[in-house]
């Protein structure tokens, strides 16, 4: 800050104040841009001028940490350029000191990804003064906040010590990342999952990687956000939506970055409780299957954290733990039946940090988000609202104990080494407490389906322990060669292990139908009667996935500083093996460049345009080694119904044979059934492709952003993605037919050997795919199945976006936070998931599966919302009061009507009986049925602080939730047709809605 040794005229204020610059408030809500960083650390830079803006060469800038005492010396280059590398964010004492001119000095300068390129200084002689009529003044310098030229990335720094205090946000991970832009919730009336995922930049959220101080936690085996840590253990999170650097990868989406919080030269400790009580929750509409009305939920929280030195200046520890209660209950709306959730797991954490001396630092995390959650299914007395004895339910479990640990050491100002190893460990998978009994669904009164059996909530169960080892070293070298350098280069490798068991309960899943005229003409059964069938599957065993990474990326500043140049260079390699430990999958070397240049415009550094290159790799799901190097076992059985047992599964009726597509069932070998796997091993030579390559996304981003002053910015950015390759099963038949032609076979052999949705390989749809096929003769050969045999056009996705952000950095009373999205998210492919019929079979949806099923589906993508408005913010009109408020306004999703192909243009695709864009035997566009409602959602909060007296820090706050009681939709029954083919009569109807009204008090305690 520009300081004052005596009171002075406002002249001589203003022409100091012209003169030097105004200083900067350094606490800020979030910044709209996330800045140069590593999965922890920061490279914090600035320059050192002179009043006039000129470059001071050979000063000394000082750094010492306000909370741990370490300190680090740069000295500034011919520009004035200062850097330091690998830096732990947090507060810092500044001051710098160069020859002739007054030293200048700052304490507890905040410096985290958002603002480490953004410090520069400007100093005056050191006898310089202003006089004026006798009085005089000293100007001793000042520190200004420009904008940040060491990247191009996009998205935010969200510092939750900033925002936990005064913005209301419901505490998870998902809900601060949405409150980047480019980022929104999944959502599929099909698969309630979705909504508790967050897809960015157009992407599936599959698409994602999640890390805890450098650990990466995303699961492995599916690509979903990790189990939940608690808000409180988080310092910072970065979320990455463009732009990255080339040290991130493996992720085709975003990046979601957290840094937890470290001890400190000072003891602290807190106690927090937080409850959402249930008497002041409002109610959503119900819906066909769901009696909302009568739903209930509440959470309750009781978070202690404690940290300080151990050894004064060289050892710090922080820890947390976390009570938890959470309980829930959502009766049916269409049978009396209701489903009970509770889950009282806790959660731990600790931060170990410790100095050997100022430039070497060890780093230490552990945490456990081991938990387990109970549901149960109860009797429930729809007409007089009472809950009946329990029937049955499953013990879910998620989360597991991980650590990471890391050491960073500076050996001279151009040389930084840093290492890291941990594991991250993921239980799952759930077990019902009914495990004998199977689930039996009647569809003849009920086109939802009524549970009839004793089993009312589960038709299988799986149990899966994931484990990923992962160990990395980066080097960081600073020096001059035609300008500035930073240069940093790096290696990573993970091993990702998996022990699966999935399989449905007992004989299998039942479902009993009444027999449309469709059915009739399929099965041979007359219209009116009654038939069930049996889904049967099974996959269990162990697998691995290794992947490894080389990187390096120069920051290359030009001219005075005025360009810098990221010119980056990213190598992935990917590798899966099946359940014979055997490799069945190895990507080769994945070239990705990492390409940006930023620009200041006029030299002040207020202004900065900035343009973006780069190609990114998402490894193939671990959940593919079961399905492609595993004995998969799944099929569907056919049967007359002959009434129910007294247990309500069926009795047994004739088979019905000679099905459409029928064939002998793996177990009795009668041919009554749709088989999709029989359980042998497969072959890798026909299981996939030998020429695979990994789904890849381009990138291009173009912006701006400019420093208004007084803590204020603005920015605007571009931002196009495109789909350049993508990873699916799909049927080859059509392919392998041609071949066989070509090969000199006839027309009729080769249609026989080769009917339609025989042979499944794991491809990239529209290319060529290289697969062994057995021809008619009985031979086994390596075949080319041209992209034009095989009739699937290419996979598309582009998205295209628009992003506007005006900050307003925190300044003791008001602060704002606002980013404006126009996007566009087009093509025929979602990725890797589909939430119009709710599929999580990463990359073997139904999309790829024959080409009929591609008909109709280029179009408005799920994750398409055209118009996007966030803002947040908080006042302090008393020092004892803060009040905050956070604000979304979404245009709506684009719906479609999901039906079956015709026979007579798809046979295979005719076998699903949906998952197509056809309703009622005709096209309807992907995203052209309906559309939904606006999401407009307003949070308001009020925080009370008492006095600080003996050094305690207490304080009460309220927060409610969507204040205004939005009653949106927020997703509806896609599905135009059932599976018999009739009309379904619940498509358009709601299927959730945004969460009503409801309240949260905290109350906490510290010192």
């Amino acid at each position: 800050m520009t300081c004052f040794s005596r009171s002075a005229r406002p002249a001589a204020l203003i022409r100091a104040a012209l003169l030097l610059g105004a200083a900067i408030p350094a606490t800020a809500i979030v910044a709209s841009a996330a800045q140069a960083q590593d999965y922890t650390n920061i490279t914090a830079s600035g320059r050192v001028t002179k009043a006039d803006g000129a470059p001071i060469a050979g000063a000394t800038v000082t750094i010492k940490s306000s909370d741990r005492g370490v300190a680090r010396s740069a000295e500034t280059n011919e520009s004035g350029v200062y850097s330091f590398a690998q830096l732990t964010p947090g507060a810092y004492d500044f001051a710098v000191a160069a020859a002739g001119y007054a030293p200048y000095s700052e304490t507890r300068v905040q410096l985290t990804a958002a603002n480490g390129g953004g410090n520069s200084f400007r100093l005056v002689p050191g006898d310089a003064t202003a006089a004026d009529a006798g009085e005089e003044i000293v100007v001793r310098g000042a520190r200004v906040v420009t904008a940040d030229f060491n990247d191009t990335t996009t998205g935010s720094v969200i510092d939750l010590a900033e925002i936990d205090r005064r913005v209301p946000v419901a505490r998870s991970l998902q809900e601060v990342a949405l409150l980047s832009p480019g980022v929104t919730r999944g959502a599929s009336g099909a698969n309630g999952t979705f909504a508790n995922q967050i897809t960015i930049s157009g992407a599936a959220f599959t698409e994602n990687a999640y890390f805890v101080n450098g650990l990466n936690i995303t699961n492995f085996r599916m690509g979903l956000s990790p189990v939940e840590v608690p808000y409180d253990f988080y310092k910072t999170v970065e979320v990455k939506t463009g732009g990255m650097p080339a040290e991130f990868g493996r992720a085709t989406g975003g990046v979601i970055n957290a840094v937890t919080k470290s001890g400190s030269n000072e003891f602290h400790a807190s106690v927090m409780g937080t409850i959402e009580p249930e008497g002041l929750r409002s109610t959503s509409p119900d819906t066909v299957t769901s009696d909302n009305r009568n739903a209930t939920r509440s959470s309750r929280e009781l978070v202690l954290q404690a940290s300080g030195p151990v050894i004064r200046d060289h050892l710090f520890v922080y820890g947390l733990y976390d009570f938890r209660k959470f309980e829930s209950f959502t009766p049916d709306s269409d049978q009396d039946n209701g489903t009970r959730v509770r889950n009282n797991s806790p959660f731990w954490g600790v931060k170990v940090d410790g100095y050997i001396t100022d430039d070497q630092h060890l780093e230490f995390t552990y945490l456990d988000s081991s938990n387990d959650t109970h549901s149960r299914s109860v009797v429930y007395d729809r007409a007089n609202d009472r809950i009946g004895a329990e029937t049955g339910g499953t013990n879910s479990r998620s989360g597991g104990k991980n650590f990471v640990g890391r050491y960073t050491g500076t050996f001279a100002p151009w040389l930084t080494l840093s290492a890291a190893y941990g594991k991250n460990k993921l239980r799952d998978g759930s077990l019902p407490l009914d495990i004998t009994n199977e689930r039996v669904l009647d569809y003849r009164t009920n086109s939802s389906g009524e549970d009839i059996g004793l089993n009312k909530l589960n038709d299988a169960y799986g149990l899966t322990d994931d484990e990923r080892e992962f160990y990395r070293a980066d080097v960081d070298f600073n020096f001059a060669l035609f300008g500035s350098h930073h240069l940093r280069v790096g290696y990573d490798h993970e091993t990702d292990q998996s022990n699966q068991v999935y399989q449905t309960i007992g004989d299998g899943f039942y479902k009993i139908f009444k027999a449309t005229a469709q059915n009739a003409t399929d099965y041979g059964v007359p219209v009116g009667s009654n038939y069930y069938t049996t889904r049967v599957y099974a996959n269990n065993g162990e697998t691995t996935v290794k992947n490894e990474a080389f990187y390096a990326e120069d920051d290359w500043s030009l001219f005075s500083d005025r360009l810098t140049l990221q010119l980056g260079l990213r190598n992935d390699r990917f590798s899966n093996q099946g359940v014979d430990g055997k490799s069945y999958y190895e990507s080769g070397n994945l070239w990705a460049p990492r390409l940006g240049a930023s620009f200041d415009v006029f030299g002040d550094r207020s202004t900065k345009v900035y343009g973006y290159f780069g190609k990114y790799f998402l490894p193939m799901a671990g959940d593919l080694n079961l399905n492609v190097a595993g004995g998969v076992v799944t099929y569907t059985r056919y049967n007359v119904f002959n009434g129910l047992n007294s247990d309500g599964t069926p009795i047994a009726g004739a088979a019905i044979l000679g099905g459409a597509g029928f064939a002998a069932c793996p177990d009795t070998g009668i041919v009554n059934c749709e088989v999709s796997r029989d359980g042998s091993v497969s072959d890798y030579s026909s299981a996939l492709d030998q020429k695979l390559k990994p789904q890849s996304v381009s990138e291009f981003v173009l912006g701006g952003e400019h420093q208004l002053g007084s803590g204020m910015k603005v920015g605007a950015y571009f931002t196009h993605r495109e789909l350049t390759n993508a990873i699916e099963d799909i049927s080859a038949d059509y392919g392998a037919r041609a071949y066989c032609v070509r090969a000199g076979f006839t027309d009729a052999a080769c249609t026989a050997k080769f009917p339609g949705g025989t042979i499944w390989p794991i491809a990239n749809p529209g290319r060529d795919l290289v697969i062994q096929i057995t021809l008619p003769d009985g031979k086994s050969q390596v075949a080319t199945l041209l992209a034009k045999d095989l009739r699937y056009p290419k996979p598309q996705r582009n998205y295209n976006a628009v992003t506007l952000t005006f900050d307003r950095a925190f300044d003791g009373v008001w602060g704002i936070s606002a980013n404006y999205t126009w996007a566009m998210d087009k093509g025929n492919y979602e990725g890797g998931v589909r939430s119009e019929n709710g599929q999580l079979g990463v990359n073997r949806s139904a999309d790829f599966d024959s080409p009929g099923f591609l008909n109709g589906a280029y179009g408005y993508l799920p994750n398409d919302r055209r118009h996007t408005l966030k803002a947040y913010g908080s006042y302090r009109p008393a020092a004892f009061l803060d009040l905050g408020a956070n604000m979304i306004v979404q245009s709506p999703q684009h719906y479609s009507c999901i039906g079956t192909v015709p026979f007579a243009v798809d046979p295979t695709a005719y076998g699903y009986h949906g998952y197509s864009y056809y309703c009622g035997g005709k096209v309807v566009t992907r995203g052209t049925a309906f559309t939904g409602d606006w999401l407009t959602k307003v949070d308001v909060s009020a925080t009370l602080n008492a006095p600080k007296t003996l050094g305690l820090d207490a304080s009460i706050r309220f927060d409610v939730f969507n204040v205004l009681n939005s009653k949106a939709v927020t997703s509806y029954n896609e599905f135009g047709e059932l599976g018999n083919g009739a009309a379904n009569p619940n498509f358009r109807t709601p299927v959730s809605y945004q969460s009503p009204r409801y309240a949260r008090v905290q109350v906490r305690l510290g010192f």
